[in-house]
């Protein structure tokens, strides 16, 4: 079995990382956080994104990404669009992440929380994506309908010292309190991630993630976002009138 070690980076790593000593460490990934979509689609991008994507790239440091749900509905669609206009930019040699696991999620249904991570990622995979779930242990066994989700990657999260998942899953989170010194000089606490699989050879061989024609969206995220746009529109007037008839009928 092929294990690998990495971390994962955010804004939360702050702009004090040395890639020249990250390339030369012991880690052999990074996995970047894109930003968080939004409640009915769409994204904000993680303000370190764009350097950390450079860092990687200009350093040869093998680079997948993830991004934080906040999605209530399948309009999740709508954000793994605007994911994929992101990085159609680059080449990724590990798959894309959607970290689910926010906490209004666990007034949600099992199978509704599955449906809104089913449509991100076929959405993102039709976009010519390697695509995988982030979650954490309990969240999974408790939050979600997983058995709708065998389809795809697992990246789990567990701190216990061991993964208390039993279905498959290709990398395990273990850590939330690692320290390099290549990452703020050694203080600033950073996640550690074991990947089980090769990454960069099922994905290159596959031709995803840029590395084959990318099959494009038949929708642009500019366009998903006004057709949000308008329906909230909508809904705000249907309200509107709902009230005033409640009003006028006393």
């Amino acid at each position: 079995m092929v294990e690998r070690a990495g971390i994962d980076i955010s804004k939360h790593q702050g702009k004090n990382i040395d890639w020249a000593k990250l390339k030369a460490s012991d880690k052999e990934f990074v996995i970047i956080k894109t930003g968080y979509s939004w409640y009915q689609g769409g994204m904000n991008i993680d303000s370190q994104f764009l350097d950390n994507a450079a860092g990687a790239t200009k350093y040869g440091i093998p680079w997948g990404a993830y991004i934080w749900a906040y999605d209530k509905t399948p309009a999740a669609r709508i954000s793994a669009n605007c994911l994929a206009d992101l990085l159609d930019a680059y080449k990724l040699d590990y798959p894309v992440y959607y970290d689910f696991e926010d906490e209004q999620y666990l007034k949600f249904d099992r199978v509704a929380s599955a449906d809104i991570i089913k449509a991100f990622l076929d959405t993102l995979q039709d976009r010519g994506y390697y695509v995988g779930l982030y979650t954490y242990t309990n969240f999974a066994r408790s939050y979600i309908d997983m058995a709708l989700l065998v389809a795809y990657d697992l990246w789990i999260a567990d701190y216990t010292g061991k993964v208390g998942w039993t279905g498959p899953y290709g990398m395990w989170q273990h850590s939330a309190k690692g320290r390099l010194e290549a990452i703020g000089g050694g203080k600033v606490d950073v996640d550690l991630n074991i990947a089980y699989k090769d990454y960069p050879a099922i994905i290159r061989g596959t031709g995803l993630n840029g590395y084959g024609e990318r099959p494009g969206g038949t929708e642009d995220c500019a366009a998903l976002l006004r057709q949000v746009e308008a329906l909230e529109k909508e809904k705000a007037a249907l309200t509107a009138k709902i009230l005033a008839a409640k009003k006028a009928l006393g």
